[in-house]
């Protein structure tokens, strides 16, 4: 009886680190920048004259009733777009054009209208 208390005892820590190890997906699923936040990762790729952000998770999010902003700062300044829904779990701003060293700044706002996703990108 002794013997299996220590057993389990000594097992403790280890199924502690597996189970802090990190959510989210890490590789890249539409050609972007991939950022683990929290449980879940965003994805931000750049188009022509746009930029679309992707949540990324174990099943699809519906972002139809998501809003959010587009905060970057380049050496020309700080501009600000607003991120509108779109298919594939994601949402878009229109009139972006990223250049490289870019800092952008993603704030997602969930349908309740408090809960909000957050990640910051540098471009490449």
């Amino acid at each position: 009886m002794y013997h299996l208390l220590r057993a389990t005892v000594a097992m403790i820590p280890l199924l502690m680190v597996l189970h802090t190890q990190a959510h989210g997906i890490t590789e890249p699923q539409h050609g972007g920048i991939v950022k683990v936040v929290g449980d879940i990762s965003l994805e931000m790729v750049q188009g022509d004259n746009q930029v679309e952000i992707y949540i990324l998770d174990d099943s699809p999010w519906d972002t139809s009733g998501m809003s959010g902003k587009l905060k970057v700062e380049t050496a020309e300044g700080k501009r600000e777009y607003e991120l509108m829904p779109i298919d594939g779990s994601g949402l878009k701003a229109e009139g972006v054009s990223l250049t490289v060293g870019a800092k952008v700044l993603v704030i997602i706002t969930k349908p309740d209208g408090y809960s909000k996703i957050a990640g910051k990108f540098e471009t490449e």
